[in-house]
């Protein structure tokens, strides 16, 4: 079980969570054969895990990150700043046709929320980013739900398990307290519910 945790929380990461949401929404949007949509995902993933993860590796070399996970709160502070600029890019460069406006407002809660953790790291406390992620997801699906009319509950039931699972599998790791599980959980939600209220 624990090997499976451990997997759960590399698929879970913060980095992979708003392409999978993006991917999720746009195929409801349209076809994947439609250029635009195709330009939008690439930014999206080029944005949220490609430059990330290069920049991850140019900060293990310089041995200023001994994870991925961003274990202290010192080493979260470089890449929380790049990673709020490269949302940033993302609103600027993929949303500026006005298209797709709940998921413009995900990523601005996204903006909000790396904005947060980098607040919260700032005063030397970790939030967990990978709650703040699906909690966020979760909220998202849930707040779409009642924008478009439509009955998303597979999808609420499958993200409310994965969230769970997340929480689970960073608990096993030792790599947060429950308050910070639990605060994570509570302002990836939170944000959500706020930029919700400028499209639902």
């Amino acid at each position: 079980m624990k090997w499976f945790l451990r997997v759960w929380s590399f698929i879970s990461s913060p980095l992979l969570v708003p392409l999978a949401i993006s991917i999720w929404f746009l195929s409801y949007a349209g076809s994947f054969s439609d250029p635009v949509i195709k330009l939008k995902l690439y930014i999206i993933a080029l944005f949220t895990v490609g430059i990330p993860l290069l920049l991850y590796a140019v900060l293990y070399s310089l041995k200023l990150a001994d994870s991925i996970h961003l274990s202290s709160t010192k080493e979260r502070l470089i890449p929380l700043l790049i990673y709020g600029i490269l949302i940033i890019t993302i609103v600027k460069l993929a949303f500026d046709d006005g298209m797709f406006m709940p998921l413009y407002f995900f990523f601005i809660g996204i903006l909000m929320s790396t904005i947060i953790a980098l607040i919260l790291a700032l005063f030397q406390f970790k939030i967990s980013l990978h709650m703040m992620g699906m909690a966020g997801a979760l909220a998202f699906v849930i707040l779409l739900g009642f924008y478009l009319k439509v009955d998303l509950i597979y999808y609420v039931i499958g993200l409310a398990i994965a969230t769970g699972l997340t929480a689970t599998s960073r608990l096993s790791m030792k790599a947060h307290t429950p308050a910070e599980l639990i605060f994570g959980t509570v302002m990836g939600i939170a944000v959500q519910v706020v930029v919700a209220a400028y499209y639902v």
